[in-house]
Parts: C-alpha cells; sequence; structure tokens
C-alpha cells in the first residue's frame, strides 16, 4: 500500500508538466480559432462592402440614359411595368425600385415602371352639336374646351357647332383643347333708315311698325320751326343701318 503512494507522488511532476502543455496546447488553439474567426469576419464585411453600390436616381431619364447610369455600379435593369402620365414622355421612368440611394449588391436588378406618355384619346365629333352641350362632353371625354368663335350662316341653326380643331377621330392626349366655330345663325337683314323727321307721329309710328321695327320713346319737345304733332328728331339717324326688331326713338313737336 505505502509503495503504490511512493510510486504515485513520482510520477505526478511528469503528469503536472503534460497538463501545462496540454493547457498551453489547449489556450494556443483557441487564441488561433480566435484570430480566424475575426480574420474571417473582417475579410467578410470587407467584401460586402467592396459588393455594395448605391442605386442612382432614374426618374425622369429614358431607358438609354439609365442603363448608362446604372452600368459602372453592375446593376441590371427589368422594365416591371408601363402606364400612361402625360407629365413624363413616353419611354421615361415613372418609378423604381429599390429607390435611389439605397444600399444593393452589384447585380441586382432594378424593376422599372416606364411611362407611355399621356393617354391616347379620339377627338370626338362636335358638328352639328349644340355649343352647351359639346363644352360638358368634351370634359367628360378628357378634353378641354378651346377657342369659340361665331359667324352667321344661312344654313346652321344658331348655337349650333360648325367646325372643330382638331377634327373629329384625330388622336390626342388627355387635356387637350378642341375650338369650335359656333353659328348665330342667319345674319340679320339690314336697312338703312328713313328720313322720319316731317312726318306727323301716327304716320311715323305707323311706318315704324309695318317695316318690323319697335316704337321707342317719344319725347315732346318745344318747337316753333315745326308743326304740333310732327316729328323733329329721330334715332337711328336718317342713313344710318338698321336691323328688323331695333327700336326706333321720335321726338314730337308739341
Amino acid at each position: 500500500m505505502s509503495t503504490r503512494v511512493v510510486l504515485n507522488w513520482k510520477l505526478w511532476p511528469g503528469l503536472k508538466r503534460l497538463l501545462s502543455t496540454s493547457l498551453w496546447l489547449l489556450g494556443g488553439l483557441a487564441l488561433v480559432g480566435t484570430v480566424f474567426v475575426a480574420s474571417f469576419y473582417l475579410a467578410m464585411r470587407v467584401e460586402m462592402k467592396s459588393t455594395q453600390v448605391e442605386v442612382p436616381e432614374l426618374r425622369g431619364l429614358t431607358m438609354e440614359d439609365a442603363k448608362r447610369t446604372v452600368e459602372p455600379a453592375g446593376l441590371v435593369l427589368e422594365v416591371a411595368d408601363q402606364r400612361n402620365d402625360p407629365r413624363v414622355p413616353s419611354g421615361g421612368v415613372l418609378e423604381q425600385m429599390p429607390r435611389a440611394g439605397d444600399s444593393v449588391r452589384r447585380g441586382r436588378k432594378i424593376k422599372l415602371i416606364l411611362s407611355l406618355g399621356g393617354q391616347v384619346l379620339q377627338v370626338p365629333a362636335l358638328v352639328g352639336e349644340a355649343a352647351r352641350a359639346v363644352s360638358i362632353e368634351m370634359r367628360q371625354l378628357g378634353f378641354v374646351p378651346g377657342d369659340e368663335a361665331h359667324v352667321h350662316s344661312p344654313t346652321v341653326e344658331r348655337g349650333k357647332v360648325m367646325a372643330q380643331v382638331p377634327p373629329p377621330s384625330t388622336s390626342a392626349v388627355l387635356n387637350s383643347r378642341i375650338h369650335r366655330l359656333i353659328s348665330d345663325g342667319p345674319p340679320t337683314p339690314q336697312w338703312v333708315m328713313p328720313e322720319l323727321v316731317g312726318l306727323t307721329r301716327s304716320e311715323a309710328v305707323s311706318w315704324i311698325e309695318k317695316s318690323g321695327f319697335r316704337t321707342g320713346t317719344t319725347r315732346p319737345v318745344t318747337s316753333s320751326k315745326q308743326t304740333r304733332g310732327t316729328v323733329v328728331a329721330q334715332m337711328p339717324l336718317a342713313g344710318y343701318p338698321i336691323r328688323s326688331r331695333d327700336i326706333v326713338e321720335l321726338a314730337i313737336a308739341e
């Protein structure tokens, strides 16, 4: 029994050295592992940073200009959709995803929505329609009433559209203006006002009414040169143009 104890104590220094060596070895391996992990992590960070790029602003650019813009960053463009937008010419970029300023990896696809320009509309046929009705119709169809000119026409009813610009079935975009020429109906006949001064009041009024005009105010005036009850002044004056249903005013001597 005592001999085994002596032998164990004699082996202890060797075991102690072996244990110490093992601990140093394990510590070294642990340190190497830590350094490896840290180095790998740093290398991955550097690699990730080297492959990250910032997405440029592409909105408003044509497809060709957008391709040239993303080429240095190694990004790829993909048209995801197209829609009408009168603010951006056809072929221009309306939207992008990811957005400008986002950080992405090289080779990432940038999805684009391109503009088809303003919505293509067909100009309606307005000739022969009532001027007031077509104004409402134009707005409902996406057009804007343009200039409106008026002219007399012996064949087109008053208030009807005689002509339009652009013509019917022309292609146009949203909010295009349509100009119209409106009929004022047949021209009103005109005559030359005759001389009524010297006629009696009844003679003058009879002529006015039979000729299709209207009698206006008759003012009594004092006159020593004209017979009482006769016309001493008139409006319109003799020789001036007068139209049907115009008013004729008279001044009658007292």
